[in-house]
């Protein structure tokens, strides 16, 4: 796996958080910690919480972006659903360099970083 996406400094949230007041007005994300793209899946390690995820566990990647109401400047991230144990889990992930990345630069992390997920999703369901 390249080196491109290891201990890449992210945010992540939830849905759920961005559905509360505290995560729609105030702030948007529930940790900050390091994503790694790696031979079987992502692994965020946070300060709060880790994910771990399979590639074959993940059911839909796509861009979306935080409310405007929180951020004026369009700030995009990736969300994630994926299955474990038959439930579904959804993460929302904004991988940038630093909190005062400009946006426009983060916002092009985050499509350097779909760009893979998705080109490495097309490979696990083409075998």
């Amino acid at each position: 796996m390249s080196s491109e996406f290891k201990n890449q400094f992210c945010y992540v949230s939830t849905p759920e958080h961005q559905s509360t007041f505290y995560g729609k007005y105030i702030y948007i994300y529930t940790d900050k910690g390091q994503l790694s793209l790696t031979d079987d899946g992502l692994k965020f390690v946070g300060s709060k919480s880790n994910y771990s995820i399979n590639y074959n566990e993940i059911k839909n990647i796509e861009m979306s972006n935080y409310s405007r109401i929180a951020k004026p400047f369009k700030l995009n991230f990736i969300k994630i659903v994926y299955t474990i144990d038959s439930i579904e889990h959804t993460v929302l992930l904004t991988p940038t360099s630093s909190g005062f990345t400009p946006v426009n630069k983060t916002n092009q992390l985050v499509n350097d970083c779909l760009s893979k997920l998705l080109e490495i999703n097309r490979k696990i369901q083409n075998t």
